[in-house]
């Protein structure tokens, strides 16, 4: 991968750009389990979408994912990481995810995340030490120790 990756704090303006790319990456994944309907998906996100826990991820100063995670005392909850499909498989969710770990790590908690079981982002979690806990019918949960 070539060019400058940073992690930003997330604006309220980058509302429509995390939508947009959470609904590019999220919905061909998720229709083999449920029916997807745009405005229903589009308020869902409106309810859970916090700026507070946030940060865009750039390449050379322009958009290209973002990640969302809280500390909720007990563990570090990884609750969404998305890079736009034309910058995948290039090194950068790998990149960001290493920034973050190591922050993280500091905690001496752990990290647990859901990741839709027809998603390829699986793997990325199982090479940084992530292991499947648990499922749901749509979802593996994963969790990684300090």
């Amino acid at each position: 991968m070539s060019g400058a990756v940073a992690l930003r704090e997330a604006r309220a303006e980058d509302y429509n750009f995390a939508l947009a790319l959470y609904t590019e990456t999220v919905k061909p994944y998720t229709v083999a389990f449920m029916p997807w309907i745009d405005a229903v998906e589009s308020a869902r996100f409106a309810r859970l979408w916090s700026l507070a826990d946030t940060r865009i991820i750039t390449l050379d100063g322009a958009n290209v994912g973002w990640v969302e995670a809280a500390d909720t005392g007990a563990e570090i909850f990884l609750k969404q990481f998305y890079v736009v499909p034309a910058q995948q498989r290039r090194g950068i969710a790998t990149q960001v995810m290493g920034w973050l770990l190591k922050e993280w790590e500091a905690a001496q908690r752990p990290v647990v995340l859901g990741v839709l079981k027809n998603n390829p982002a699986r793997r990325l979690y199982e090479r940084l030490g992530f292991a499947v806990i648990g499922e749901t019918d749509m979802k593996f949960l994963m969790r990684r120790e300090p």
